[in-house]
C-alpha cells in the first residue's frame, strides 16, 4: 500500500497545536514590550517530531522584526514549557524561530500590481481622450 505524501494527520495535528499554543503565549503570556504585533504564520515539523520550525510574521520595519525575533528567541524557554504542557507527548518538539517574510512580499507584491494597473488603465484613458484608441462600448457611462 502506498503511504500518502506530505505530512502525516499526527504531524499535520501536533503543527497546528504548538501553532495555537505559541500564539496564545505570545500574545496573551509575554509582557515584553519588545515583542509587537507578531503572528505565527507556520509550523513546519520535522519527520521525527523531534523538531518544530515555527515562522512568525511581525509587522514594522526590518529592525522592529530582529527585536521581535531576539525577544521570542529570549523567551523560547517559556514558551517551550507552554507547548511541552500542551501536547502531552513522550516528546516534545524543540522550537526553532525563524522570520517569516511572505506576508510582506504579498503584500508589496499587490501594490506593485494595483500600480501597473493604476498606470495602464491612465495610459489607456489618455489614448481613448487622444482619439488613438476606441473607448469600449461597456465602459459607456448610461448616465451622461
Amino acid at each position: 500500500m502506498d503511504k500518502p505524501r506530505g505530512a502525516s494527520r499526527r504531524s499535520q495535528r501536533v503543527a497546528s497545536m504548538i501553532r495555537q499554543i505559541v500564539s496564545e503565549t505570545l500574545v496573551g503570556e509575554l509582557n515584553d514590550p519588545r515583542i509587537g504585533l507578531v503572528t505565527v504564520t507556520a509550523v513546519n515539523l520535522s519527520v521525527d517530531l523531534r523538531l518544530a520550525d515555527v515562522n512568525l510574521s511581525v509587522l514594522g520595519d526590518a529592525r522592529q522584526e530582529q527585536t521581535c525575533l531576539k525577544a521570542v528567541q529570549h523567551a523560547r524557554g517559556r514558551i517551550q514549557e507552554r507547548v511541552s504542557d500542551g501536547l502531552k507527548m513522550k516528546f516534545c518538539p524543540m522550537l526553532r524561530f525563524h522570520l517569516d517574510s511572505s506576508v510582506k512580499r504579498s503584500v508589496s507584491l499587490s501594490r506593485l500590481i494595483a500600480e501597473a494597473r493604476a498606470e495602464d488603465e491612465a495610459a489607456r484613458a489618455d489614448r481613448i481622450r487622444r482619439g488613438i484608441e476606441p473607448p469600449d462600448p461597456d465602459d459607456a457611462d448610461p448616465d451622461p
